[in-house]
């Protein structure tokens, strides 16, 4: 062995284990982005944040890391199709914001999971990336949550939500299931190695906390899962296209006819009133984008802009019975195509149509077979079919996804999305890059501009860094203030809220706790103006109820009629808003609109009986009969 050789050995195994340890930090910084998208507490105002300011905040800090451990080192910057879409998305997002029509919360959700979805597709295309060792990991996380599940269901563990037995870490039982639904193919992939009863043993406990979290978006993605990642692993569309399978195939889609229609049926029955509450949005939603068809409403800004279209479709007496019994206040579309169409517009749409379509077309692209140059892409494993499950996996992922996102929130639901990022990142490492002009070639080979890109984005992941920090600390304080306003400490509360107005002046929920405070201080000039500010930026009826409360103490019972009516237009089938309406109505001497709310709130048909309820329309009762001898006199 020549002296050369003898340099070049140390040098390489000190470079392989550098490899190994950059590795492993990716995993585990990846991992942490997962679980963080998983965590709600009670530390900021709304419980869901700690799950938003954790994912943006971890997703920032890889990018960082991973940045800096390759920044002198020179890259090519390839072009992928799905990467160039969800890019342009983006900067139509950011276009947004800038023409104030997005919100700063979701402009920066949006670049996170851009960020995100460029370094997972780096990443899990270096040809060393252990994915066995990443899977087995999602494995133990799912197993860790659906066991969370389970103790919750024996009441050994609390629920996050008053409501619901089971909820697992998230105060949505939906948030939950779908991202359980989501770890499936991990599990069907894992099924083929080592230690298969132990996975097994993980996959059921997680078909158990599916059942517990009784979510029908989470049913329905993991048998399209299921269904889909076999199909692609069994080649069911070259069985089906054979013409010798004709007729066990005209069979087999009948069989499946005699099993969806029952299925879909009892689904749909089993909350009937939930299902057709969401009809009734996405007929009012379809209503929406034929007003704002191009650029839409604005991201972030759907619940505000349906709840105000509702309560004017319900004022306008276009409502029926029955949706105004199922007409609520609107968080989310529950079906994404139309929620993008909404808030983005036509644009908006064909923009994620794009990305997704561009995802789904991949399986034509990425035949992963020996004389592919990019075959070696994707697993440590050098079997073939292991590296066609990863990807089936992942292609299985992204539909189910799709399919859970017709009938559920998914893009906003951020350990779902932080699902899909990481399946669609996996297809993305498989896909031939886009060819690029030979006057542009330069930008992929150039290193001054690569090192030049790495800085630009260290530079605004710092910047995003310091915001969402800003915004978390100011978040948390709102918090503080208001566990002192149920402490009666009032004064100190206040001393707290005016310092956070820089920070959270486009927060709905900061206004609508200094409107809360200054009302309880009897300051009611300032808590209009505080809740009025809340009402610019959401529509919720607490909103409206402040605001309500606030003129009545100032007598100024024709303003406070206009904020009940609009809560009653928000949401009809509330007894405590009618009544609220029908005595301002008899505060402000208008005995015609009072009969007609007495009358109207002992129509109304109680969604559950309660005392309450009981009590309402024995008021109503009496102010009938009041009102009868008045008018008799």
């Amino acid at each position: 062995m020549t002296t050369i050789n003898k340099a070049i050995i140390p040098q390489q195994k000190k470079a392989g284990y550098a490899n190994v340890v950059s590795e492993y930090i990716h995993v585990i910084a990846l991992l942490i982005v997962i679980v963080a998208g998983l965590i709600n507490t009670e530390y900021f105002y709304n419980p869901t944040a700690t799950a938003y300011y954790g994912f943006c905040i971890s997703v920032l800090f890889f990018v960082i890391v991973s940045t800096s451990l390759y920044l002198t080192k020179k890259s090519v910057v390839t072009i992928k199709a799905p990467l160039f879409s969800f890019g342009i998305w983006c900067l139509y997002i950011l276009w947004h914001y800038f023409t104030n029509t997005g919100t700063l919360v979701f402009t920066i959700y949006s670049v996170a999971l851009y960020f995100l979805i460029l370094k997972a597709t780096t990443l899990f295309s270096t040809p060393t990336f252990n994915f066995k060792l990443f899977f087995g990991s999602i494995g133990g996380i799912a197993f860790l949550e659906s066991i969370y599940c389970i103790t919750q269901y024996f009441g050994w563990f609390k629920s996050q939500n008053e409501l619901f037995d089971v909820t697992g870490s998230c105060i949505n039982p939906n948030t939950t299931a779908m991202f359980l639904a989501l770890t499936i193919p991990v599990f069907l992939f894992l099924f083929q190695g080592k230690y298969k009863k132990l996975f097994f043993i993980g996959f059921i406990t997680i078909l158990i906390a599916l059942f517990l979290l009784k979510c029908r978006a989470a049913y329905i993605g993991a048998t399209i899962c299921l269904i889909v990642f076999y199909g692609l692993e069994h080649n069911f569309i070259s069985w089906l296209k054979n013409k010798k399978n004709k007729v066990a195939a005209k069979a087999l889609f009948i069989l499946c006819l005699l099993i969806v229609i029952p299925v879909s049926i009892h689904l749909y029955n089993s909350k009937k009133a939930s299902s057709d509450g969401r009809k009734f949005i996405w007929k009012l939603s379809t209503e929406m984008l034929s007003q704002k068809p191009i650029t839409g409403y604005g991201y972030g800004f759907y619940s505000k802009e349906y709840n105000l279209f509702q309560a004017n479709y319900i004022q306008k007496g276009k409502a029926t019975i029955g949706e105004m019994e199922n007409a609520g206040y609107v968080i989310t579309a529950h079906n994404e195509l139309i929620q993008n169409a909404v808030e983005g517009g036509i644009i908006g749409l064909v923009l994620m149509l794009l990305f997704f379509g561009f995802l789904l077309c991949s399986h034509y692209d990425s035949k992963i077979d020996v004389g592919n140059e990019w075959d070696n892409s994707l697993c440590t494993d050098t079997s073939i079919q292991s590296k066609k499950t990863c990807y089936n996996l992942s292609y299985a992922g992204v539909i189910t996804f799709l399919a859970m996102s017709m009938f559920n929130f998914s893009i906003q639901n951020v350990p779902v999305m932080c699902m899909l990022i990481v399946y669609a990142a996996i297809v993305c490492s498989t896909i031939k890059p886009l060819r690029i002009p030979a006057k542009l070639i330069f930008l992929e080979t150039n290193k001054i501009l690569s090192i030049l890109s790495k800085f630009f984005t260290i530079a605004i992941s710092v910047c995003l860094i310091y915001t969402l920090f800003g915004i978390a600390k100011a978040d948390s304080l709102n918090k503080k203030a208001s566990l002192l306003k149920k402490e009666r400490q009032y004064e100190q509360a206040l001393g707290i809220m005016t310092a956070l107005e820089p920070h959270l002046n486009k927060n709905s929920d900061y206004w609508e706790n200094y409107g809360n405070l200054y009302y309880l201080t009897h300051n009611y000039t300032e808590a209009i103006r505080c809740l009025n500010k809340g009402k610019e930026l959401d529509t919720s009826p607490v909103l409206y109820l402040g605001l309500g409360n606030c003129y009545e103490k100032l007598n100024q019972y024709p303003a406070a009629i206009v904020q009940y009516e609009q809560l009653v237009n928000l949401k009809p089938s509330k007894f405590a808003f009618r009544f609220r309406l029908m005595n301002a109505y008899l505060q402000n001497k208008d005995t015609v609109n009072a009969l007609k709310i007495a009358q109207g709130i002992l129509a109304l048909k109680p969604k559950i009986a309660s005392d309450k309820v009981l009590y309402y329309k024995e008021k109503a009762k009496k102010t009938i009969a009041f009102l009868s001898i008045q008018s008799s006199k």
